[in-house]
């Protein structure tokens, strides 16, 4: 097979992906010229946010904003000039209050605030000024599973159904309530027996006092297919008794509380009502009601019943409707937003005519980033959705508060997640609990013109100027556009591809590494009979791999290079052992003092530092020759750790220990050497490949046979899928955010995100590998298999000869093996076992959570090599046996991750703390609803895991003997699904941290 098979096969792929994306516009969502080769001109905005600076003489705790508000012209004030929305709410609130009447704030949003996090401080603060209690609107099954007000126990029967249940035909209307979702104990129609379903409501640990008080219940519902009994009850009293008749019309059952600890709701029927939101709240002062909607663009109000929708914010009776969504639509970078501005505007359209009273705020996107390797990045699109966002509010009439520029404006996500305490998540999406609280104290300072006479919150603000009137302006977006028109020229464009970009790493995910693969293989089309050639071309095209990737670090893959091999060649030629030892010393030394200063140098700094008093602080040298020289903005004031510099230092430094060990004879062309140290498909995450394996192939001819075609294709396509489909979905979707606050969630899902865990990082790593694997294969070279099944092992040794094979074999190879290994006693070889794992979770990384993990793996091979020397290992497991060490391995294994993933020792032992002392402190039956796509992908993507080899190796070698069509028709059809998988832009390896 020739390598123009391989180029055909990729241009192909390529030419079906980037036809349909100009072919197909809209939420089908196809690949444009843009995504392959991101031109600088149309995404001005994209620097690395390392370079954001809070300003001269910023303090790192103190949050500067602009003043983000923008008047609003309203109608009926047209002949008296312009009014304020913040005079306008707050006179309009203190009306309210004044006159005993209760006052309402229906607040809709995205993830951003879920979990009750913004809407708490909010409320907490305006009860201040206004009174009130309670919690507010409630579901039996919520949209996620915690809320800091609080705690949901219910019934297994309960069933959520949204507008996409009546889409699909499993819920038969559109009335739906303000949830715009509604909850069901039993499906449709009559049963024959009645059934029973309950609802516990009690305060949540982290309630302000205002939202644990229980004063007033109100039950929204519809009811159309028969009676239904309702009893509300609290500790040791039955408040309620009553029946539901049949109604079609959206009804209320009120009843008052008396402040308990507790309340009980129970159903029973041969039928179910339309629950649509349970209330707790006062009579009169603030009640504030958060509505999250995770995964929602704003979009849903005109997807249910106007009439249904109206006569439950008739009832509701709220005074202001907060909207603040957008996070949902900035990962799917479009060149238009039209569609965005019309959608948004038909739904305040919407709300206005079925809740007149009520004033709308949109609250704007909140600034976002992701991490490309080393670099965190902007999104180009934020600003673009904004001025949509502000322009679809002043047409139709809503106020409007521009939370990001609050934060600080561009990359300000970035600055808020490195405070003491961070106020972001580590996704650089979210925000902690003190963000959330830090930009709610904005909006109430940005809204509530009353603000000054309270004692609010401490926020230095800068005020941008003159906001009296919203001049007509041109949209970021167009200025994008018109940039784009002036600047793109070819030169531009050659420029571009030969200059270092952050914000476009070349990573197996992004359909700009499989361009920069499409165009090596048309070179190497033309080189790969001529081995000396061969071997430049794949040399440079390495480095220039290596130079996208991590820019100015490329030095140090050179200088890496060029001293193992003037060292190898030394170590040969030396005529003395000292001599020899000497130039290996130096070897290790060199290499080992590039991980110290990058990988270790904070580590030793703080440690000093924590010991003896010193304010020692690092210097990133490297940093700052690239931002002298290369135009980047790096901060120097902490070092930026090379992309897989922990695995081109260990493969480099393998060769020079075999080179001195006499295992094998020097390379003599520095070319060659330089090639095999930065071979571009394994360079920056594994396998680590020794010399004595890969050198033989580089002198070999070029050979691929038809099967070993199929088989690339193969593995290629198996690691897209683990890390697209499985790694990415299980990691944002959930793994991530229980992991950034495990306080808020449940033992239970604290507990499923570990496992859910143990499955990203082996499909993220072993995701990696093979296609590394394939894409090497493609070229004609063979790399080993680091990776063999490795949850079915049967004991803790079992388990490093199947994960991380390349690593494990260099541990016990140049380590365990040079410290004595077993050789010395068993004493000396239990020391030895936990050296080399104590080291190998320091090569992980710079932190006591590494060098613990290490540690409990070290210990367990030792408690492994020890009953082995008590019971022997016999010729087999008996099978209850086998299964019995693959069921505590597993769990060993997994209990571990805690520690390598957790963000601190505070967060790993609150997650054992939520496990062991409230594993489920809310309705731990509603986790099914609200994760099971999540549960379903972690359970198939076990299930695959855990198949028996033979059944793998069956669909593995039909796929190779499949004529070359059939193969070439499921790559096609692989490509457009994993395409439309794919969730934010980037999302980088996690082996690329090490």
């Amino acid at each position: 097979m020739r390598p123009f098979r391989s180029f055909l096969l990729l241009l192909l792929v390529l030419a079906c992906l980037a036809g349909a994306g100009a072919l197909f516009h809209g939420p089908v969502g196809f690949p444009s010229y843009t995504d392959f080769i991101p031109l600088p001109a149309q995404s001005p905005s994209v620097q690395d946010v390392a370079s954001f600076h809070p300003g001269p003489g910023a303090r790192k705790d103190t949050i500067f904003i602009e003043e983000p508000f923008k008047l609003v012209r309203e109608k009926e004030d047209s002949l008296k000039g312009p009014v304020s929305f913040p005079e306008k709410i707050s006179g309009k609130f203190d009306s309210l209050s004044a006159s005993g009447s209760q006052i309402r704030i229906l607040y809709y949003g995205d993830s951003q605030i879920e979990g009750d996090r913004v809407t708490s401080y909010l409320r907490q603060y305006l009860r201040q000024r206004y009174g009130g209690t309670g919690p507010g609107l409630i579901l039996p099954l919520m949209p996620v599973m915690y809320t800091k007000s609080v705690y949901i126990r219910s019934s297994s029967n309960w069933k959520r159904f949204n507008y996409l249940s009546f889409k699909n035909g499993e819920y038969n209307s559109r009335a739906l309530g303000p949830f715009m979702t509604v909850c069901r104990f039993l499906p449709a129609g009559n049963r024959k027996k009645a059934e029973k379903a309950y609802v516990r409501i009690s305060p949540s640990q982290f309630a302000d006092s205002s939202a644990a008080k229980f004063e007033r219940l109100r039950i929204f519902y519809r009811n159309t297919e028969g009676k239904v009994r309702v009893t509300v009850s609290v500790p040791g009293k039955t408040i309620l008794t009553d029946t539901l008749q049949p109604d079609p019309g959206t009804k209320e059952l009120a009843c008052g509380l008396g402040r308990p600890q507790e309340v009980r709701i129970d159903f029973e029927g041969r039928t179910s009502p339309d629950i649509s939101g349970i209330s707790i709240e006062s009579s009169n002062g603030l009640v504030l009601d958060n509505i999250p909607q995770r995964g929602s663009a704003g979009l849903e109000f005109t997807m249910v019943d106007s009439a249904d929708l109206g006569q439950d914010l008739r009832l509701l009776n709220p005074g202001l409707i907060i909207l603040q969504y957008g996070l949902n639509i900035v990962r799917n970078v479009r060149k238009e937003y039209g569609f965005y501005e019309n959608g948004l505007g038909r739904q305040i359209r919407r709300i206005k005519n079925i809740c007149p009273r009520a004033d709308i705020l949109v609250v704007s996107l909140t600034d976002m980033a992701y991490s490309a390797g080393d670099s965190l990045l902007s999104f180009p699109n934020i600003g673009i959705i904004r001025d949509v966002q502000e322009r679809a509010s002043s047409r139709d009439g809503a106020g409007f508060w521009d939370s990001r520029t609050a934060m600080g404006g561009d990359r300000s996500i970035v600055r808020w997640s490195k405070m003491n305490p961070p106020l972001a998540q580590p996704d650089l999406v979210h925000f902690t609990n003190q963000g959330a609280d830090t930009l709610s104290s904005l909006l109430i300072r940005g809204v509530f013109s009353f603000t000054d006479s309270m004692a609010g919150p401490k926020v230095k603000m800068v005020p941008l100027g003159d906001t009296a009137f919203i001049p007509e302006t041109v949209s970021a977006r167009d200025q994008s556009l018109q940039a784009a028109n002036i600047k793109v020229s070819p030169v531009a464009v050659i420029k571009h591809i030969f200059r270092y970009d952050p914000s476009n790493p070349f990573i197996f995910t992004t359909p700009g590494f499989w361009l920069f693969l499409l165009l090596v293989m048309a070179g190497y089309s033309l080189v790969y009979k001529k081995i000396r050639l061969r071997n430049l071309y794949l040399l440079l095209v390495s480095l220039y791999f290596y130079f996208k990737a991590g820019g100015l670090f490329l030095f140090l893959l050179v200088f890496v290079t060029m001293v193992d091999f003037t060292c190898g060649l030394l170590i040969y030629n030396a005529k003395g052992k000292t001599t020899r030892k000497l130039f290996i010393i130096f070897s290790v030394i060199s290499n080992l003092s590039l991980l110290a200063y990058f990988k270790y140098s904070a580590f030793i700094t703080g440690s000093v530092n924590s010991l003896f008093g010193t304010h020692l602080r690092v210097f990133d040298l490297l940093s700052s020759l690239s931002n002298a020289h290369m135009g980047t903005h790096f901060d120097t004031s902490y070092i930026i750790l090379p992309v897989g510099i922990s695995f081109f230092t260990f493969q480099s430094l393998s060769y020079t220990i075999d080179v001195y060990r006499r295992r094998m004879e020097p390379v003599r062309n520095i070319t060659d050497f330089g090639f095999y140290v930065s071979f571009f498909p394994h360079l920056v995450a594994g396998p680590i490949v020794r010399a004595s394996v890969f050198m033989p192939q580089v002198y070999n001819e070029f050979s691929l046979s038809k099967r070993e075609f199929g088989h690339a294709l193969f593995v290629i396509s198996k690691g897209l899928i683990k890390k697209i489909i499985i790694s990415n979905f299980i990691a944002i979707t959930f793994v991530d955010r229980v992991f950034d606050a495990p306080a808020l969630y449940s033992g239970l899902e604290n507990l499923m995100a570990i496992y859910g865990y143990g499955l990203q990082i082996y499909c993220d790593f072993s995701g990696y590998t093979d296609i590394a694997i394939g894409v090497a294969l493609l070229l004609g070279f063979r790399l080993p298999v680091n990776f063999n099944s490795p949850y079915k092992a049967s004991s803790i040794t079992d388990f490093w000869q199947r994960w991380h094979i390349s690593l494990s074999r260099w541990l016990k190879d140049y380590l365990y093996i040079s410290l004595g290994g077993n050789r010395k006693g068993k004493i000396r070889t239990y020391f030895n076992l936990m050296v080399t794992m104590l080291l190998g979770g320091l090569w992980h990384g710079a932190s006591l959570r590494f060098i613990l993990w290490g540690g409990m793996h070290g210990a367990g091979l030792v408690i492994d090599r020890i009953r082995k020397s008590i019971f022997g290992e016999g010729e087999r497991y008996k099978n209850l046996a086998r299964l019995a060490g693959i069921f505590i391995t597993f769990n060993f294994v997994n209990f571990c991750w805690i520690f390598f993933r957790a963000d601190s020792m505070d967060s790993a032992m609150m997650m054992l703390r939520q496990i062991w002392n409230s594993f489920s402190p809310g309705s731990y039956q509603a986790l099914i609803p609200a994760y099971w796509q999540v549960i379903l992908l972690i359970a198939c993507g076990y299930l695959i895991h855990f198949i028996p080899e033979k059944l793998k190796e069956s669909y593995r070698g039909l796929f190779i003997r499949t004529p070359l069509a059939g193969q070439v028709a499921f790559v096609l059809v692989m490509a457009v699904v994993l395409w439309q998988m794919r969730f934010a832009g980037v999302q980088p390896f996690i082996y690329f941290r090490f």
